[in-house]
């Protein structure tokens, strides 16, 4: 063994302490991120995300339609698939298009997405989750947004977004009616200007209204999604936690109420459950803050501005008190049933993504620390108060301080970013910045 993976060995060791109870009983902690994928069942990755008291990891595969029936990575998958298994975690597959506008410009494109997706099914039965499109409320997504540039133009990208959901959502359903199918994947934050000079988005809050609008006239009678996928960056990182976003059709985890909100006013009446008791769970599959790598050797490039990152707020410090802030928010709130941060290994391009608990080559950060014993020390119990959202209501608190939360439903087992970064921008935000898409600065 060289003494770099020796070292690793101690170091993954060192974080285990005390990780079999790490997990927490009701929601479920992960990462969103592709690295485990490309070390093709031969690294460290998996050994060191249970290290933290992580067992879930979200994978991208994305549909080429000029090639419809391939799947992209399928060596890469299958290798990774038995590492994760053999590590103990679980893998959600993040399926979307490759290209923005793959879906509106053929016919038959959605229904050939669908079909995709069902192989990806049957090729892997091992699992058990899907997350179904991603940020469609964002051009780099889908596009375009609106049908026409005027002040006043609708918005299209909802129908093309639930068009090709309900279909894969049937697909997915047909192969094993078991399978959890997350949905849309709602970026933080749009514009809402069909004559912006660039990222012509749509908010988050009335791409929901959309959804819901073209799901009442389409006259589906059968529910689109299991489980709601949003992605709560705060863009720039430096809004605070307990704030989030002012304008009130963007959202950060503070805000989340919004969002269930805009999901009941879109869906109550019909086929597809509303968020509350008993309805649909979310999942936060991504969200990330990033710290600088001043002296730190594997990066290239440099940082954009509009994300907010600099010697404070981009500090190890800082990083690992929002993510423990995160951890205890989401154990008080019911509807969350699973959370994926954002990477667990840095990206190596400081044009995208640095929001990992890890720098390149493993190195920890405070935060893997942070939440590795934050995780542990809670063990799926609410540290204050519980969060109680109602419809029609704003978010208040329960009195019994401490109280665990009612059992969170896990989906099935519930379950950028400008090319990663600000609303994953046109994947993972420019007048604004928008979130990278992953591989790219949101």
């Amino acid at each position: 063994m060289t003494r770099a993976l020796a070292a690793l060995a101690v170091l993954i060791a060192a974080l285990s302490f005390g990780a079999a109870r790490a997990q927490a009983d009701n929601v479920v902690f992960g990462v969103n991120d592709d690295a485990g994928k490309y070390e093709d069942g031969k690294g460290p990755f998996f050994g060191v995300l249970t290290s933290v008291g992580m067992t879930q990891n979200a994978m991208t595969v994305r549909w080429d339609e000029t090639k419809p029936t391939t799947i992209p990575d399928l060596g890469f998958l299958t290798s990774s698939l038995a590492a994760a298994a053999a590590a103990g975690v679980s893998v959600q597959l993040d399926v979307y298009p490759l290209h923005s506008q793959a879906l509106g410009r053929d016919p038959n494109a959605a229904s050939q997405f669908a079909a995709w997706v069902a192989q990806l099914a049957r090729t892997f039965p091992r699992v058990r989750q899907y997350v179904v499109m991603n940020e469609c409320n964002q051009p780099l997504f889908i596009n375009p947004q609106f049908g026409g540039t005027t002040a006043d133009a609708a918005n299209v990208s909802a129908a093309v977004c639930g068009t090709a959901l309900a279909l894969a959502y049937d697909a997915l359903k047909a192969v094993d009616p078991s399978i959890f199918v997350w949905g849309i994947g709602l970026s933080p934050r749009g514009n809402d200007l069909p004559q912006a000079p660039s990222n012509i988005s749509t908010s988050p809050i009335k791409f929901l209204g959309a959804l819901g609008k073209w799901y009442r006239q389409s006259g589906r009678t059968a529910p689109i999604m299991d489980g709601l996928d949003v992605h709560p960056y705060p863009l720039p990182q430096s809004l605070p936690f307990e704030q989030g976003y002012a304008a009130p059709n963007n959202y950060s985890i503070s805000n989340l109420p919004r969002v269930y909100q805009a999901f009941y006013d879109a869906f109550k009446g019909t086929a597809q459950p509303t968020i509350g008791s008993g309805g649909t769970k979310v999942q936060i599959n991504e969200v990330g803050i990033q710290t600088t790598s001043d002296g730190k050797t594997g990066y290239t490039g440099s940082e954009p501005g509009g994300y907010g990152v600099d010697s404070a707020t981009g500090s190890e410090a800082y990083q690992a008190a929002w993510y423990v802030r995160m951890i205890d928010y989401v154990q008080c709130d019911p509807n969350i049933a699973s959370v994926n941060i954002f990477h667990l290994l840095d990206e190596a391009d400081l044009g995208v993504w640095q929001s990992g608990l890890f720098y390149r080559g493993y190195a920890p950060k405070a935060s893997a620390a942070a939440v590795r014993d934050e995780i542990a020390k809670l063990g799926g119990r609410c540290p204050g108060r519980q969060l109680v959202w109602k419809p029609g209501s704003s978010v208040g608190s329960t009195t019994a301080p401490g109280a665990k939360p009612k059992a969170k439903a896990k989906p099935a087992k519930k379950a950028k970013k400008p090319a990663k970064k600000a609303t994953k921008p046109a994947k993972k935000k420019p007048a604004k910045p928008v979130k990278p898409a992953k591989g790219k600065k949101k």
